[in-house]
């Protein structure tokens, strides 16, 4: 696929955690092969190929099995006992692969066989299970063994609920893992949008879940909705009046920036968090800089 005298373009960044292996890699126009030569090497994996966006395109071959196109969102299950190919389209072009041994994933699919036959179903699970790979792949440092443990079991339940996972199997999933996932994305979403006017009952609605399930969750953790929302606000707030560049800016209009619509209710909440004054605070902080 890459034109003659061209040199291709590939970034990859890898992690490898017990039971699974992601590589997440951005590649110019070019042909990735798994030949015969390649399948005797013995790996029986079972690979997701995931498109997790931007700009760009791929068709994934597996021998046996229709050709499959891959806009940004797609994804489709390979068999790594069987040969095939990418092609890649365009300058910078996502690929996500995410890869798990087939006795450790086999057992808690059914119908595992008809399954790369067609693009994967966009669920809620292989939402959760992109944008964790994504995440970890986007961090190079290294994992706490007990860590590593914990993100290989909620990738392995979260790959078998987005593949028709076996009756005990999902239940166990949606259960640990789904759960977890959720939580991870909706404080994900309130530390984005915490300056904002945010209310349970829209956070419940982006995740299509509800508001009674978002309290369950954060009571699991021994805290609420409201008070990790106000946590966030509090933290935008130190961090500003402690910013150097931001000195400037009066305390009123920094409460307001960081979501707060009362000013007696920011002072008062500051105050019970870190035990001063935003001005002390402040000022604590010119003293050191």
């Amino acid at each position: 696929m890459t034109r003659r005298n061209q040199v291709p373009h590939v970034e990859t960044r890898i992690r490898l955690l017990p039971g699974v292996s992601i590589a997440n890699v951005t590649s110019s126009s070019l042909r990735a092969a798994r030949e015969s030569p390649q399948v005797v090497d013995g790996n029986d994996d079972i690979t997701f190929l995931i498109h997790p966006g931007g700009e760009g395109g791929w068709l994934s071959h597996l021998k046996s099995h229709d050709s499959l196109a891959l806009k940004p969102g797609g994804a489709r299950l390979v068999f790594n006992h069987q040969s095939g190919s990418v092609d890649f389209f365009g300058e910078r072009t996502n690929f996500l692969s995410i890869a798990f041994p087939r006795a450790q994933l086999g057992p808690l699919i059914k119908q595992m066989d008809h399954l790369p036959k067609n693009l994967l179903p966009p669920s809620e699970p292989l939402h959760h299970l992109t944008r964790l790979a994504l995440s970890l792949t986007a961090c190079s440092d290294a994992l706490e063994v007990s860590s590593t443990l914990s993100y290989s079991r909620q990738m392995l339940d979260l790959a078998c609920l987005a593949l028709m996972a076996k009756r005990d199997a999902a239940m166990h999933a949606r259960r640990g893992s789904l759960r977890d996932a959720r939580l991870r994305a909706i404080k994900s979403d309130i530390k984005l949008h915490a300056r904002s006017s945010l209310s349970l009952d829209q956070l419940a609605s982006r995740h299509g879940v509800s508001p009674s399930y978002i309290r369950a969750l954060f009571s699991s953790q021994g805290t609420s909705f409201t008070d990790y929302l106000l946590e966030q606000r509090l933290q935008l707030a130190f961090a500003m009046l402690t910013n150097p560049n931001a000195r400037r800016r009066s305390i009123s209009e920094i409460a307001f920036q960081s979501g707060f619509n009362h000013l007696s209710w920011f002072y008062r909440a500051f105050r019970n968090r870190f035990g001063c004054a935003p001005g002390e605070a402040r000022a604590a902080a010119d003293g050191c800089s």
